[in-house]
């Protein structure tokens, strides 16, 4: 599960003109493959002639690209042969990649390139990664899509040269759309109805501005998750109520407004503090729904993030100025890209499901691999970065949405 970090406007599309270009490169005679570097020494130009060829298409800033290293090596270590090369691609400098790999000790069993030049991944259309290709051993591409979709039957395939199981994935692009003109009219809309969708499909997206929604939709989507994106309380450790059945209803949910700043002023602080439009809706869907909610503190044990080892922890700043991802879908592992320690306790929360509080004032943000499993684990890799979980009992802030 991935949990905001703050309430941007992303919208995550299937782009079918993407699809479709990808599309008509298989069956095709594969571009070259260009690049100017490698990490393993002197890698010919001409390294996967008359081998089947498995190219990663990745970079140091994209954690789920990282988090997708343990599957990649898995199938490298079971086909890698004479006749079978695995190869990652970065756009980044080789002074990157290298340090990447230094600091976090990750293996990623493959030829290691570097393409500073955007070629190869512009010659396969590459929009969103991770990202994968597979060429046989006349250089025809057999198939493409994420990282994560290849498997065992896929590859095992296109070395015997047998017909492919299935259809080739569809190819997903992830992208932050250009914002909009603000929308300067007063006017605003609401509705929210239990879900009819069947084994439908979540979707939804939105528009903020100043961490304030002006858009919001969610389709066949749980009050839980929705509470929890609009009041950035994770919904299994901060949110209480009385009823988690309730809480667990799917519903769609579609609130647009404009730009004027004034028109939810009544509501500034009625839930949350200083966030009017976030609290309208969080009002309108408590009389909806039938319940109240409200923000509350409460003493008790929890756990806080602490720094032991400022040192160890700056080796860890995030070589990566203008990229944040975050992963916690391949649990256990826990990979994080370009966020600060405030925001990296807050996605333990969510993915640990239990109450995580940091002190720390520090703006720098920071890379970090862990493994979630448990406490013990998690600590094993936060003290590999300079930090801890230490439990305290201390009091803590929750939201308490109680149905009638």
């Amino acid at each position: 599960m991935k949990l905001p970090i703050s309430f941007l406007s992303v919208l995550f599309l299937v782009n079918t003109l993407f699809a479709q270009e990808n599309k008509n490169l298989l069956g095709q005679q594969s571009p070259s493959i260009i690049f100017q570097e490698s990490l393993d020494g002197n890698t010919s130009a001409n390294f996967y002639k008359n081998k089947v060829l498995v190219l990663d298409f990745w970079a140091t800033w994209c954690a789920p690209c990282i988090a997708t290293f343990p599957h990649f090596n898995q199938l490298s270590k079971k086909y890698s042969s004479d006749s079978v090369v695995f190869a990652s691609i970065t756009d980044e400098p080789a002074s990157i990649a290298q340090r990447f790999f230094e600091r976090t000790k990750k293996e990623l069993n493959a030829i290691k390139l570097c393409d500073t030049s955007h070629k190869t991944g512009n010659s396969f259309k590459v929009k969103s990664i991770p990202y994968c290709v597979i060429l046989d051993k006349s250089d025809v591409v057999r198939w493409m899509g994420q990282t994560y979709d290849l498997t065992d039957e896929i590859l095992e395939s296109i070395i015997k040269n047998t017909q492919l199981p299935g259809n080739n994935p569809v190819i997903k692009a992830a992208y932050n759309p250009k914002p909009e003109s603000l929308n300067k009219r007063t006017l605003f809309s609401f509705s929210v109805a239990r879900s009819d969708t069947i084994n439908g499909r979540v979707a939804g997206n939105s528009r903020n501005y100043k961490a304030t929604y002006l858009d919001l939709s969610r389709t066949n989507t749980s009050l839980g998750s929705v509470l929890e994106d609009i009041t950035g309380f994770s919904q299994s450790a901060r949110i209480i109520s009385n009823d988690s059945l309730k809480m667990k209803q799917l519903i769609d949910l579609e609130f647009k407004a404009g730009f004027d700043t004034t028109l939810f002023s009544e509501y500034k602080d009625k839930v949350l503090k200083g966030s009017a439009r976030n609290n309208f809706i969080i009002c309108q869907l408590g009389q909806a729904l039938k319940f109240n909610i409200k923000e509350t503190i409460k003493k008790q044990r929890h756990y806080e993030l602490i720094v032991t080892d400022s040192l160890k922890l700056h080796q860890f700043i995030s070589m990566n100025a203008g990229h944040s991802s975050f992963d916690a879908d391949n649990f256990p592992d826990f990979e994080i890209v370009g966020y600060n320690l405030k925001n990296i306790a807050v996605n333990l929360e969510g993915s640990m499901k239990t109450i995580i509080t940091t002190q720390i004032i520090d703006d720098n943000r920071y890379d970090l691999s862990l493994d979630i499993s448990n406490i013990k684990t998690t600590n094993q890799t936060l003290q590999f970065h300079g930090l801890k979980l230490k439990e305290v009992n201390d009091e803590i802030e929750l939201l308490t949405v109680d149905f009638y």
